[in-house]
């Protein structure tokens, strides 16, 4: 059976690791500096939607000194709904599912090219995004379900 939520297409549009040449593997790594932001647009009223999802790791000069990288991924994700999906549907199924479904592939972007990097593959952590789709409803002063913005 397929989803109500397909993406049809993503790119990368901005990529750069920067390897600590200064790092030496800890017992325990001590960085969590991981910044992530996001924007929903739709196309109209249709039921097609573009995320973009921005993901800085240890962009602090602090967090870089014990960590193997430094880490900046830009994509945007190309979401559509199946035809007759509900509008209550698709408002809640974008954002917690769409970035769930393009972290999942910024995450194993980030392995991919860290895994021929000098100090081998890095895997992004796991994220609660119900939580950073709250912190955005909050910021912008609208419920979670409508911060799509229409285009």
């Amino acid at each position: 059976m397929q989803s109500l939520l397909n993406i049809d297409d993503f790119v990368v549009e901005d990529f750069s690791i920067t390897t600590n040449p200064d790092y030496t593997r800890p017992e325990k790594e001590e960085s969590d500096d991981i910044g992530i932001s996001f924007d929903i647009k739709r196309k109209g009223n249709e039921p097609f939607f573009m995320l973009t999802l921005q993901i800085d790791l240890n962009k602090s000069k602090k967090a870089y000194t014990c960590v193997p990288y430094r880490i900046a991924l830009k994509m945007s994700g190309f979401f559509s709904f199946a035809e007759g999906t509900a509008e209550e549907a698709m408002n809640k199924m974008i954002g917690l599912n769409g970035l769930s479904i393009l972290y999942g592939i910024a995450r194993g972007t980030v392995a991919q090219f860290t895994a021929t990097c000098s100090h081998g593959k890095f895997v992004l952590p796991s994220m609660n995004f119900v939580e950073l789709l709250k912190k955005k409803a909050i910021a912008s002063g609208k419920p979670v379900q409508k911060i799509a913005d229409k285009k």
